[in-house]
């Protein structure tokens, strides 16, 4: 009997794993095509995911492999854009980049909420999509004005700099809005123990931060053993994901706030060039399992709502390019481009869709629809600004 169960479970295994490799080489082969269209790699694996899920081909289906890989995968993506938050950056880039990033975030939840509030009649769930809606991502939008030579313009580092400010935004709400969530409903009694757990965790991300800065970032490069700093800014990673668990919080935003953290040291470029070839194998899966999650089965529904979310999200960054264009003084092409270049929704919004719907705050249809909002936000930003960038004034 026992080597029965060693047979299965040898076959289990081997399944998973040759699922794993399937859905990794179609991934790059896809993100290769879109790729050499311009188009967004992270809306190819999400694709990837819709296409071989359960709803079209059925080749691939979520399991407990696929779950364990995307959460590292979207741990990893996380931490790494906690690296690439440099907090000394942020506090010297002026004026002009953190109105852009705040007043999109605003924009965007002045809009959405209402609406979301409205159809769910839910203020957790509108307070958390809202938040969500309010993330941004510029990948897309860098390479559009590298195409254009303008990517070392002032424009361009003023956009790059609020993008990194809104992710860091972003993120604070959300530690706030999912501890609100945790407890299931609104009440001010919740709001406080909010609050309190969010003032816990970020004095103890401020207390790491100090002692990172004193001494560990010295001491780790001591460290003779191959690997060593790769292995403990992860296991450091980990480590502080499972402490924002401790407080209710996702291990997803321990492991951003580890990257904040370490970012402040020495190492942090160091860092960033070990931990990506983890995020290489892990975060098309974790891209393809979104896909697997989003269920065409209600897709009038889904592109309904989506739609509805899409234009809110769309205008409420349009919209953030007026007040941060009046500090430089541009034109309105300016101000356009601003609002455009942070359109696009990305990684930082999957993700928290994604927590959101592993703590049932969101179900299939809104899960769905912000995965809708991802991709329609990364097809009309490049049709923008491809259309905006040679009409800025010289």
């Amino acid at each position: 009997m026992r080597d029965v169960v060693k047979m299965i479970t040898i076959s289990r295994i081997g399944y998973y794993i040759f699922l794993y490799a399937l859905a990794l080489l179609i991934s790059l082969l896809i993100g290769e095509i879109f790729r050499r269209k311009h188009q967004s790699e992270t809306l190819a694996q999400i694709l990837v995911g819709v296409l071989l899920g359960p709803y079209v081909l059925g080749i691939l289906e979520i399991n407990e492999f696929f779950v364990f890989i995307s959460e590292i995968g979207a741990l990893t993506l996380l931490f790494i854009a906690g690296l690439e938050t440099d907090l000394k950056t942020i506090m010297r880039s002026g004026p002009v980049s953190f109105v852009l990033a705040s007043s999109s975030i605003l924009f965007t939840f002045l809009l959405a909420f209402p609406l979301i509030y409205f159809l769910t009649k839910n203020v957790i769930i509108a307070l958390f999509l809202s938040t969500t809606l309010g993330a941004t991502s510029i990948s897309l939008t860098v390479r559009i004005f590298d195409e254009f030579n303008k990517l070392k313009t002032p424009l361009a580092h003023t956009i790059i700099i609020s993008a990194v400010f809104d992710d860091l935004l972003v993120m604070i709400l959300a530690v706030l809005v999912l501890d609100m969530a945790y407890l299931g409903t609104f009440t001010i009694q919740g709001l406080a123990r909010a609050l309190s757990n969010l003032a816990v965790f970020f004095l103890v991300t401020l207390a790491f931060l100090f002692i990172f800065m004193k001494y560990i970032d010295d001491y780790i490069m001591r460290f003779h053993s191959k690997g060593a700093v790769l292995i403990f800014a992860f296991s450091f990673a980990l480590l502080y994901g499972f402490f924002a668990s401790l407080i209710g919080l996702s291990p997803i935003i321990g492991a951003y706030f580890a990257g904040v953290i370490i970012a402040e040291s020495d190492i942090e470029n160091d860092i960033i060039e070990y931990v990506s070839p983890i995020a290489f194998v892990t975060v098309p899966i974790f891209l393809v399992t979104i896909g697997l999650r989003f269920n065409l089965s209600i897709i009038h529904n889904v592109v309904f709502i989506g739609g509805l979310l899409s234009a809110i999200a769309i205008l409420g960054k349009i919209l953030s390019g007026f007040p941060a264009n009046k500090l430089q003084g541009g034109s309105h092409i300016n101000a356009l481009v601003l609002g455009a270049s942070i359109t696009p929704r990305g990684e930082v919004a999957l993700v928290l869709a994604g927590i959101g719907y592993e703590m049932r705050i969101i179900n299939d249809l809104w899960f769905s629809s912000i995965v809708f909002v991802v991709m329609a936000t990364t097809f009309i930003t490049p049709i923008l600004l491809k259309y905006l960038l040679p009409r800025i004034p010289d």
